[in-house]
């Protein structure tokens, strides 16, 4: 689809930013400039079309010259009519006006009154490249979260962003801004036969597989359709179908028995599976630029996405949501496949349209895939929902644990402890409310954890002596390392880069934090996993903000290890326990025998270290938020508290401790250190 836009009053550099936003609808642009007002058109063949004083960039099928007429006759509402979907941007010189139309289902439009004018496009995206603010309009983030409603209404996801709707004119002059619906087409008097017809078109045609007696007639008609075509050489119809491995076998089943006996007519059946934890929500979010509200609607997109370059159109069963039309919008400008909805357009439902389906099953599939096609008539083949969040339990934990959405923290929670814990919950909301989240970390993706630059030092008083301690950046510790030896090479590296003076000016420590041995260990439990009960969510509830019981995963946890009293009194950390970090999943308890760890990571030390290096090392400590959990070598527990009273290890997990001032960086390597060892 071709990727039209317009300022008007707004400077030229938001025209080149919106631009470059749409350079994937179309390699060359072609633009109109007529005093404030600026036109643009992006296709393979870009056109703005120009007729007596007006200009039009039109993305569809129309005519310019009727349409001009029209709105010459009956003013904007004249932009709006015949069969043909699309959407347009006119502008009017002589009126100083910019009219925005979208007939029937058309591509969609949008726009946006900035400070310095008004910006449209056929993507929000175009709209933010041009420095629309990417604020969640909070009012439709709830509404799609509770009943999955979005694209309906002229509010989007963003709070500066408007879209045009199905039959609607959008007329702004002068300081005024109309919007007017137009009448359209209620296709009153279209079956359904005619409409499956309609959709099939020419070319190489796919059928997403549908649900129960729809998805049948659908592959039924495009059957039949292909055939009638008479094409040299015959047009091959392919057929998808999705899988869940390891959910349900319900849409294989089902597509066993109704594509089964179809194929022996010449359909190629692929059978595509997903696995529920390796949706790519990223990417959808990426072409589509706002969420959607079911997993159908994300299949619907993964199979486009996948028939790219061996169909040309693909029809789709899908017959409800006003988002279809921007997901079949994104899919042709990205991927190239115009996906066609054709039971979108019927007027019929329930025992209607049923009765409809069930004859064109009959009349063009073999018996015995039609027998069961009207026996299973209202057959899903998606898997149950809740089962599919559980399987992406760690991508949901992660999102719903440390929400973006303003006041979420309170109901994602409780929906995921309904969701983990098997209370009643709904699913679809669960779904919509992950939904959002990943799409709020596309607006502002999370930065990386700032850690100290590797020349910081920070002078600290301990003991009576003065100290440098040095934090280290290190990889992302896993269950199973072998810490003491990773350890040991992070310290040596870094002894390496600080030079000889860092350890010939007298005795240095080395600090490790608590929660990479913990988790070397498996001493981490995934919420998940984890039932709080009563006591946990009052004390989650109830507690003291110095508690650190900051969710009722830990706060159980607590409860588990030291009981309700003390662990309502007293710091979980304290305890040993730590809550969730942002992005993370699990609570953390503390290490086993952290005595024998450290003592570990000094015999590692003796290893990896020039001799000379080691005969001035004091100890180990391993530390906790809590305070020191154990220390080997000449380290005095006391010492080791003073050091690290200012919990140094919060982002860093290592950190070395050196006698008096701060030692100055060497450039000699560590292969030089050695030879000098």
């Amino acid at each position: 689809m071709a990727g039209i836009a317009a300022t008007f009053g707004a400077p030229e550099r938001a025209l080149d930013a919106i631009s470059a936003a749409l350079t994937r609808r179309g390699a060359e642009p072609a633009t109109w400039r007529a005093g404030a007002t600026r036109l643009l058109v992006r296709a393979s063949m870009p056109a703005v079309h120009e007729h007596r004083g007006l200009a039009l960039a039109l993305d569809g099928i129309a005519e310019v010259s009727a349409l001009a007429a029209e709105y010459a006759r009956r003013g904007a509402a004249g932009l709006v009519s015949g069969a043909e979907p699309y959407a347009l941007i006119l502008a009017d010189p002589a009126r100083g006006a910019l009219v925005l139309a979208r007939n029937g289902d058309g591509p969609p439009l949008y726009y946006a009154e900035t400070a310095t004018g008004v910006l449209a496009a056929s993507e929000p995206g175009a709209l933010l490249a041009a420095g629309v603010p990417a604020e969640p309009d909070g009012a439709v983030v709830a509404r799609f979260i509770a009943t999955g409603a979005c694209d309906d209404t002229a509010g989007t996801f963003y709070a500066g962003i408007r879209r045009v709707l199905p039959g609607e004119v959008v007329e702004i002059a002068g300081g005024t801004r109309t919007r007017k619906q137009v009448a359209t087409r209620d296709g009153a008097g279209r079956f359904a036969r005619s409409v499956l017809d309609a959709a099939v078109g020419r070319g190489r045609i796919g059928v997403r597989f549908g649900h129960g007696l729809a998805g049948a007639a659908t592959v039924g008609a495009a059957l039949t359709a292909a055939a009638s075509l008479r094409s040299e050489p015959p047009l091959a119809l392919t057929v998808y179908s999705a899988t869940f491995p390891g959910l349900t076998t319900a849409a294989a089943d089902f597509a066993a028995a109704v594509l089964g006996p179809v194929t022996s007519t010449g359909a190629r059946h692929r059978a595509q599976p997903y696995f529920a934890d390796e949706l790519d929500v990223d990417g959808l979010l990426a072409d589509l630029g706002e969420p959607v509200p079911d997993v159908d609607s994300y299949l619907t997109w993964a199979t486009a996405r996948a028939t790219a370059g061996e169909v040309d159109t693909l029809i789709d069963t899908s017959d409800s949501g006003a988002h279809l039309a921007r997901v079949a919008d994104r899919l042709e400008s990205r991927y190239g496949v115009t996906v066609r909805f054709p039971l979108r357009a019927l007027p019929s439902t329930g025992p209607v349209l049923r009765a409809e389906l069930a004859a064109i099953v009959e009349g063009t599939l073999p018996l015995r895939a039609a027998r069961f096609a009207t026996a299973h008539a209202a057959h899903s083949l998606l898997p149950p929902l809740r089962e599919v969040l559980l399987r992406m339990r760690a991508e949901l934990a992660a999102a719903l644990l440390d929400p973006r959405l303003a006041g979420a923290r309170r109901p994602s929670w409780g929906a995921l402890a309904a969701l983990f814990g098997g209370a009643q919950v709904d699913a679809g909301a669960v779904f919509r409310r992950y939904m959002v989240e990943r799409w709020l970390r596309t607006l502002a993706p999370s930065k990386p954890a700032q850690r100290p630059q590797r020349t910081a030092k920070v002078e600290v008083k301990a003991g009576g002596a003065e100290w440098t301690r040095v934090s280290l950046s290190t990889e992302v510790f896993s269950a199973g390392d072998k810490l003491p030896e990773k350890v040991a090479w992070y310290v040596s590296e870094r002894l390496a880069e600080l030079g000889r003076k860092a350890y010939r000016r007298g005795r240095w420590h080395v600090l490790l934090a608590a929660r990479p041995v913990a988790v070397v260990q498996g001493r981490t439990r995934p919420v998940w996993e984890i039932r709080p009960g009563a006591v946990a969510r009052a004390l989650h509830r109830r507690a003291r903000p110095t508690a650190g019981l900051h969710d009722p995963w830990t706060a159980q946890v607590a409860v588990e290890r030291v009981g309700p009293l003390r662990a309502a009194f007293g710091p979980a950390s304290v305890h040993g326990v730590r809550g969730p970090r942002p992005g993370g999943v699990a609570v953390v308890l503390p290490p086993e025998d952290p005595s024998r760890v450290a003592a570990d990571v000094l015999a590692a030390l003796r290893t990896a270290l020039p001799e000379e290096a080691y005969a001035t090392l004091g100890g180990c400590a391993i530390v906790g938020a809590g305070g020191v959990a154990a220390v080997a070598g000449e380290l005095d527990v006391t010492l080791a508290a003073q050091l690290c009273a200012d919990d140094p290890l919060a982002t860093d997990p290592i950190a070395l401790v050196l006698t008096g001032a701060a030692a100055r960086t060497s450039r000699t390597s560590r292969r030089a250190l050695r030879a000098q060892g």
